[in-house]
């Protein structure tokens, strides 16, 4: 597996890369209202992760297949962190994750957490930050990360 930036010729499998694991993992979680506002929102956005002086995007290739993807804002707030269904638990998450922090600037960062991957960003040393938010439906844990700067 390697891990390169995101393209606009990636675009449309990023976009069914997302709507699959988002259909299995993240969907289910919502009410009517927030699933049509979490695909309104999410899949339109990923075109804004291809604006490179606001964000670092990757994305991870396993035998010629994105397996994973992930985005960075401003160096201090995840937007986006997805790996393949059948790639889930083999550490892409991890690496992915660990690249974006590469890019990370100042003490912390943030990203607001799917119900389903609160466990994985816990064991990765984020934590809680608020209790569970909502908005239009999409409901979302806050969570944040101190980063040691080297």
């Amino acid at each position: 597996m390697h891990i390169r930036a995101f393209q606009f010729s990636d675009l449309e499998n990023i976009s069914k890369l997302v709507s699959e694991v988002s259909k299995c993992d993240i969907l289910p979680h919502f009410c009517e209202q927030g699933q049509t506002e979490f695909i309104n929102r999410v899949i339109p956005d990923l075109e804004a992760t291809l604006n490179q002086s606001i964000f670092n995007s990757f994305i991870a290739i396993d035998e010629d297949r994105i397996v994973g993807f992930a985005a960075i804002r401003e160096r201090n707030y995840i937007t986006h962190l997805f790996v393949a269904k059948g790639e889930q638990g083999s550490g892409i998450g991890k690496v992915l994750l660990d690249k974006l922090l590469s890019y990370a600037k100042g003490k912390q960062v943030s990203l607001r957490s799917s119900l389903n991957a609160r466990s994985f960003y816990e064991k990765q040393g984020f934590t809680e930050t608020e209790p569970e938010g909502q908005f239009n439906g999409i409901r979302f844990v806050p969570m944040s990360k101190t980063i040691v700067q080297a």
